[in-house]
């Protein structure tokens, strides 16, 4: 890391070396060695950090001549990445991010408050820039241009808002005539607002519009995106890119449900605060509950941390579909890009699968599934394999790649 950022603690220190974190600051994240790779990726301090390539486009997305090629199409990868916030990144992750995966910009969908407050948690003294600037290259990992672009300009934690976001994340999952899946409608609202607030801001660059024209302006350039927990505003963005690559929707849906088993021990934590704290508190720890934040059980907290696969499925179908008129007319009329911009972003994200090996298969994970999430008291598999739930995709891939 650059001299400016904020020291991090070196998991490469013996431990009788390594001083133990304050009572405040967020553990230290270590990789769950039962997580798929791909889509997963060991950056070490960082949780929830994955590959959004890889994946099969849908054959029923092709019409006419393209619908006759044999080629099987996938998301490029290598190209985007997901994560939680990096704030604890260490120097051995920041090295695989530029010199493994070669990452050049990373983009921040936090609001200030988020920023300042977690940084104020770290309680880093010789760096209290970040607690009052969320521009500060304090915040920059070494060798990757930072771009603060907040889906909310100024997150508000007040009693009024809180309570609609509470009712939102909090809402339980449910079936009903509309669609043949539980979701949330809570969520289902939730996605909604952060589609719509992702394309305006007064203060700071438009979040989505900003790194999409990233992507068409720099498409050799990788790039991660992240939010606190890597869940919401970065599922909500992940879902719209790999819609317009034309991935199906139960796998969109199972790429957003990972987040879950991808915080490993830090789902709990997140739990934890969220309960005792209230909504705002997952990446940070609060010296001092507010007393104008209400308790909330385990559940609910759980909710809240919680990526169900039904939820993201209907944000696609009722919201984005049903209301934004499709992927194509949201990214014209919301997020002011061109017909032809939409037409070269789709073409950057799109490429032939060259290997079998390149293409992520969608899988279980023991102790976790997509409709579900993660059962408490599971601890998942430790051999570093999922339990394959698509292999006939797997077997019709591999067979027309090693045909053609």
């Amino acid at each position: 890391m650059a001299e400016s950022a904020p020291q991090t603690l070196n998991v490469d220190q013996p431990n009788d070396q390594a001083p133990p974190p304050p009572p405040h600051l967020p553990e230290h994240f270590h990789f769950p060695s039962h997580l798929p790779t791909p889509p997963f990726v060991n950056i070490d301090g960082v949780p929830n950090f994955r590959d959004m390539g890889g994946y099969l486009i849908a054959s029923s997305y092709f019409s006419g001549a393209q619908a006759s090629n044999t080629t099987p199409m996938m998301v490029r990868r290598g190209l985007l990445y997901r994560c939680a916030h990096p704030q604890l990144l260490t120097d051995k992750g920041n090295k695989t991010m530029t010199d493994d995966l070669g990452i050049k910009h990373i983009f921040d969908f936090r609001s200030a408050p988020e920023v300042k407050k977690l940084s104020a948690s770290l309680d880093k003294t010789s760096n209290t820039d970040a607690t009052t600037n969320p521009h500060s290259s304090v915040l920059q990992p070494d060798g990757i241009t930072r771009h603060f672009t907040p889906v909310y300009e100024e997150e508000d934690y007040g009693p009024v808002n809180l309570a609609r976001k509470l009712q939102w994340y909090t809402s339980a999952q449910s079936t009903d005539s509309k669609l043949p899946y539980a979701y949330s409608e809570g969520f289902v609202n939730a996605y909604r607002d952060i589609a719509t607030h992702a394309t305006v801001s007064e203060k700071s660059p438009a979040a989505y519009p900003t790194i999409l024209r990233q992507i068409i302006d720099r498409p050799d350039e990788p790039l991660v995106f992240h939010c606190t927990a890597g869940k919401d505003r970065t599922g909500v963005l992940a879902a719209l890119l790999l819609r317009l690559a034309g991935v199906d929707d139960d796998t969109i849906a199972w790429e957003y449900a990972l987040t879950e088993p991808g915080l490993g021990s830090w789902r709990d934590l997140f739990i934890e605060r969220i309960s005792k704290g209230g909504m705002g508190q997952a990446g940070a720890q609060s010296k001092e509950a507010s007393s104008e934040k209400p308790k909330m059980s385990r559940e609910e907290a759980a909710r809240i941390c919680g990526s169900r696969a039904g939820n993201v499925k209907a944000f696609l179908q009722i919201v984005l579909d049903g209301e934004f008129g499709g992927v194509e007319k949201y990214l014209v009329e919301k997020c002011g890009l061109t017909r032809d911009e939409v037409d070269k972003l789709r073409g950057i994200l799109v490429v032939p699968v060259e290997k079998v090996e390149d293409v992520v298969r969608v899988q279980g994970i023991q102790g976790w599934t997509p409709e579900g999430g993660v059962q408490d008291g599971q601890k998942g598999q430790e051999d570093g394999k999922g339990l394959p739930l698509n292999e006939d995709a797997g077997r019709e891939v591999e067979g027309k790649v090693m045909a053609g």
